[in-house]
């Protein structure tokens, strides 16, 4: 039962940072990396948050075909799909965009997370390994895999490690988060490995 409101927890968790996060994050619109036209842009970004679903993916296709060196249009048509919970097509909007950009964080962190729905959790380890060797101060990622850390692996100072950082590079602010740091911190296994930090 535990088990179960901190999963839900977690997605609510995802679904906020994606929603309100701007710049890979796992749930957040994705701002274009090549020139485009900033005004189509935009309108697409704005059906998108509006949540006209079909008007975002028709705007975002007709940007991929107009300017097709840039990864912003495939990176919010994965995040579309993902949020509709279709993950297949949402990696292969990702992996299109990490064709154009192998160091997109936002397609990589977010391929993390589609492969970790369809059940890959060594997978999606990779794919958040990559992302953070691409950009190691990306937040939404150190949250993302201290969640797997934590709830499928059951590597706690793994967890505990990207939970910090998490909380470092976003201020702090995450009560939920800083809940599941003093969890962990006040579990017996971590007491017992890391007593001299406890001390």
């Amino acid at each position: 039962m535990i088990r179960l409101i901190k999963i839900s927890a977690v997605l609510l968790v995802l679904a906020t940072v994606v929603a309100c996060s701007s710049g890979p994050q796992p749930m957040h619109v994705v701002k274009s990396s090549h020139k485009s036209s900033p005004a189509e842009f935009e309108k697409a970004l704005a059906l998108m948050k509006s949540g006209d679903i079909q008007g975002a993916t028709q705007a975002f296709l007709k940007l991929s075909e107009s300017y097709p060196r840039s990864t912003g249009p495939l990176t919010n048509l994965g995040i579309i799909a993902a949020r509709q919970e279709q993950y297949e097509p949402a990696a292969k909007y990702f992996l299109a965009a990490l064709q154009r950009d192998s160091k997109n964080v936002t397609a990589l962190n977010w391929m993390g997370f589609v492969t970790s729905k369809n059940g890959s959790f060594t997978g999606a380890l990779d794919w958040y390994n990559k992302a953070l060797a691409a950009r190691n101060d990306y937040a939404p990622t150190h949250l993302n895999i201290g969640i797997l850390y934590e709830t499928v692996l059951k590597q706690s100072s793994q967890a505990l490690e990207h939970y910090r950082r998490y909380q470092e590079l976003t201020g702090g602010d995450n009560m939920l988060v800083s809940a599941w740091i003093h969890n962990l911190e006040s579990g017996t296994d971590y007491v017992a490995v890391n007593t001299s930090k406890v001390n």
